[in-house]
């Protein structure tokens, strides 16, 4: 059984997400769920909802895809350790 590639992401500098495998979730009342809005996603290819959906600056807008930078896994797990204590 092949282990799959975890990939965590920190988005405007307080959401905690991550890349498992084929999937994205999102780090929120100290557990993780599943990414149903595209959180992730959408900031990795600079998907602007501002734009009109014609527009060629919809996607591939770097305002968006700074919002997200790619963390190491000690990060992370400082994040959710900082997370759960305050809960």
């Amino acid at each position: 059984m092949t282990k799959k590639k975890i990939v965590y992401y920190l988005i405007r500098k307080r959401i905690l997400g991550k890349k498992e495998g084929d999937n994205y979730f999102l780090f929120q009342d100290a557990e993780w769920v599943n990414d149903e809005k595209n959180v992730i996603r959408d900031r990795l290819m600079g998907y602007d909802p501002f734009e009109p959906e014609d527009s060629p600056y919809a996607i591939g807008s770097t305002c968006v895809t700074d919002g997200i930078e790619e963390i190491s896994s000690a990060q992370a797990k400082r994040i959710i350790s900082d997370q759960t204590m305050e809960t």
